[in-house]
């Protein structure tokens, strides 16, 4: 069973805690196309699931780090707490983070249970919550808190503000409750499910037929299920001559441009989906549309980077930094999205070493290589110096004075 199934497919008991105050108040089953728009729904629109794959992949797969900052030093906890390399040992690293992103990106909230404290209070386990298990309490239908204690349940279990994480990504001001894609765009969602189901019924169900047998001769029911049946025999699935008598005449039958248009509007509505989530089409095998981010795979991966996955990143990470001691925060690895072919970084490698601001032992940290001995000392070129110094002269000091002066030698 895969991870978007486990977090919200199908199987075991359907529980649907959810109180109207955590629902946004124009939520809808059914759009207007006709088609039931939820999360569980939407996931079997290809799109959709490639989007929310593409990121909770993307978040997943990078490492995270704790860092503490002396001054304007930053300087890497090694080894980082327990709960920041593996939060719930049910679940692995990856697992874990795919499930947060999944909640963040198909409901615009995902809940954290701390479940577990160490000695001062700091949390050591923080377990993923299914949304629909968990209740807003203190707020109205938009979000806002109305002035009472504002607390959740989980499972009809109330649990105290402070072990709840709660992460959102579409927050209206004032409210505490985060928007859900799904239910913001269930119309453009309905309509590609829809159009993905005519053309299923079109090409699965033969729900058109293809040609008709025309004659001006009155025919019992008998009779056109037996020429139905014998023009089927003789021509079905062949490519002989028809032959026909008795006034019968055969007409094909074309596609409308109506129903021809289900195509373009699969296109237009798989653009839609993958703009909801600020996927370049290209990224999600829409190779027919272009990117301004640049023709190489560098440039489009910085991109994807700095523009789209830059804000999930900073959620969390800003969730796992309040949870931190003071003065320290955590901080996703993204080097490994940002990194050019071998040859760029290489040119770029060389240019650091030799103008003297990073070492060999730094090089060969970024490539993943053990230090070597010598590895820490710095270069600076010849021409470097400060302004006004002579770099080939080392100074010197300035000879001392004889107190005897030149007459009493001459005496």
């Amino acid at each position: 069973m895969s991870l978007l199934s486990r977090l919200f497919g199908d199987g075991g008991e359907a529980r649907a805690l959810t109180e109207l105050s955590s629902i946004p108040s124009n939520w809808s089953d059914t759009s207007e196309s006709g088609i039931a728009v939820s999360e569980r729904t939407a996931l079997q629109h290809v799109t959709v699931y490639a989007c929310v794959r593409l990121l909770a992949d993307a978040v997943a797969s990078l490492p995270v780090d704790a860092y503490r900052r002396r001054g304007e030093v930053r300087e890497e906890i090694s080894p980082a707490p327990l709960w920041v390399r593996r939060p719930d040992p049910r679940w692995t690293r990856f697992e874990w983070l795919f499930q947060v992103v999944c909640s963040l990106a198909l409901r615009g909230n995902a809940y954290l249970h701390i479940t577990a404290r160490d000695l001062s209070q700091f949390p050591t386990v923080l377990e993923p919550l299914h949304p629909d298990e968990v209740i807003l309490h203190g707020v109205d239908s938009r979000g806002v808190p109305t002035g009472g204690k504002v607390f959740y349940s989980v499972l009809g279990q109330q649990v105290p503000a402070a072990d709840i994480v709660h992460l959102r990504r579409f927050v209206l001001p004032g409210s505490l409750i985060g928007l859900s894609p799904i239910t913001q765009a269930r119309q453009s969602i309905g309509l590609g499910l829809a159009a993905e189901r005519f053309g299923a019924r079109w090409f699965g169900q033969s729900a058109n037929p293809s040609s008709v047998l025309e004659t001006d001769q009155p025919l019992s029911a008998e009779a056109v299920t037996h020429l139905q049946r014998q023009w089927i025999s003789s021509h079905g699935g062949r490519r002989h001559p028809a032959v026909l008598s008795g006034g019968v005449k055969w007409r094909p039958i074309s596609i409308t441009p109506e129903e021809s248009q289900f195509l373009a509007t699969r296109e237009f509505q798989r653009a839609e989906i993958a703009m909801l989530y600020g996927i370049p089409p290209h990224m999600i095998g829409d190779t027919q549309k272009s990117t301004s981010w640049g023709a190489g795979i560098e440039a489009q991966g910085i991109g994807f980077t700095t523009f789209t996955l830059r804000p999930w990143l900073a959620c969390i990470e800003d969730a796992l930094s309040d949870l931190l001691p003071r003065g320290q925060f955590a901080k996703f690895n993204v080097g490994g999205l940002l990194r050019g072919d071998q040859r760029a970084r290489y040119d770029a490698y060389a240019s650091a070493r030799n103008a003297g601001w990073m070492s060999v032992n730094e090089i060969r940290a970024l490539e993943d290589l053990p230090p070597i001995p010598g590895g820490d000392s710095y270069i600076q070129p010849l021409n470097y110096g400060p302004l006004g110094a002579d770099p080939t002269t080392p100074d010197q000091p300035a000879p001392e004075e004889d107190p005897s002066g030149p007459l009493d030698e001459a005496a």
